[in-house]
């Protein structure tokens, strides 16, 4: 076997080992930010949780669906919660109830939709104790912005009633933990 075909299969070979690798390492870093993300999320809740006699009527469950992430139970209400993943900071555009766009710049006319927003919005809750549906960007959004009708938007505070829910970022809470009613 000549000596150009040797080398130009341990080039080959050194070529796909490092896709494998590179692969692979990619996807070990995305987990690794999503465990990060679930984690600061639960810990922010537990820090919301004061230290009294009344912090045995506290619970936070992690859920398995993916309608939502974190069941999160108060003195006065139970909240259904999902993690929006937004690891740019991008701005997102809530055109409806179930289709949220990430706009990354403001020339951006890319349609890039934030994924599994449906379930929670959809989920059917029954009012015998007050609940509330609230989505946490995380760890933020350049702006929240939410279309009222075909050219008119308004800014997304917390306190904005989003189609039956609230949309916060995860750094809002952070620095103001009242954000979140107990």
């Amino acid at each position: 076997m000549p000596d150009l075909v040797k080398y130009g299969i341990i080039f080959l070979v050194a070529i796909v080992t490092g896709i494998i690798l590179t692969v692979i390492i990619f996807n070990l870093i995305k987990k690794n930010n999503e465990n990060k993300m679930y984690d600061d999320v639960y810990f922010l809740l537990q820090s919301l949780i004061p230290d009294d006699e009344t912090k045995d009527s506290f619970k936070i469950e992690k859920n398995s669906s993916n309608d939502f992430d974190y069941i999160f139970q108060t003195p006065n209400y139970t909240y259904y919660i999902k993690i929006i993943k937004n690891f740019g900071s991008h701005e997102i555009c809530i055109n409806n109830a179930t289709k949220w766009q990430i706009r990354k710049s403001l020339n951006d006319n890319s349609m890039n939709f934030v994924e599994n927003v449906e379930g929670l919005m959809r989920l059917d809750v029954d009012d015998t104790k007050k609940k509330k549906k609230l989505y946490i960007i995380y760890p933020n959004a350049r702006s929240l912005l939410k279309y009222i009708n075909e050219c008119e938007m308004v800014f997304v505070k917390p306190n904005t009633d989003v189609y039956g829910t609230n949309v916060i970022s995860y750094l809002a809470v952070e620095k103001d933990n009242s954000l979140i009613k107990l």
